[in-house]
């Protein structure tokens, strides 16, 4: 069940993402203790090619590097539709993403009675148009989570996950 995204700002130096472009986290809830889904969690984003870029140990909280994907390794739409265009949002985006980048981030909290919940979501950069500028960038997309769910089965699989209900 998507959880709303904590609302933090910016921090210095690191550009604004728009809020339509922030994806929510997919939460899942395991029998597992939150020390060995946390040492899971950060051996499965290795092995699956996202390495660990910010780890923060104490919290518990994992952002990996961008990495490039291609929709074609998807069953479904990774991305959910481009924001609109108007006074205040700008760049132009292809309708449907067929590739780009992306960065997962994760959080791993106690869940009670021994189990841990496990927030993943990602990150999507796709290529994109500045009207006012006129110049070719990358920016963000939100996510449809279909790269979490994958990314969810493949570390279920991996370490035997049961899931809570």
């Amino acid at each position: 069940m998507p959880v709303a995204p904590p609302s933090a700002p910016a921090p210095e130096g690191t550009p604004e993402i728009h809020p339509d472009a922030v994806s929510t986290f997919q939460v899942r809830t395991y029998t597992l203790s939150r020390k060995k889904l946390w040492k899971g969690l950060l051996q499965v984003l290795q092995e699956s090619g996202y390495p660990p870029e910010e780890v923060d140990e104490k919290g518990k909280r994992v952002k990996t590097s961008f990495v490039d994907f291609n929709s074609r390794d998807y069953s479904e739409e990774v991305a959910d539709p481009a924001p609109r265009l108007g006074a205040g949002y700008h760049i132009l985006q292809m309708s449907k993403v067929k590739a780009g980048k992306v960065s997962l981030e994760g959080v791993v909290t106690g869940g009670g009675h021994g189990g841990s919940v496990l927030s993943l979501r990602a990150r999507i950069l796709v290529d994109g148009l500045d009207q006012r500028k006129r110049v070719r960038l990358l920016t963000d997309r939100r996510s449809s989570g279909v790269i979490e769910s994958d990314f969810m089965r493949r570390l279920e699989d991996t370490l035997k996950l049961e899931r809570q209900e």
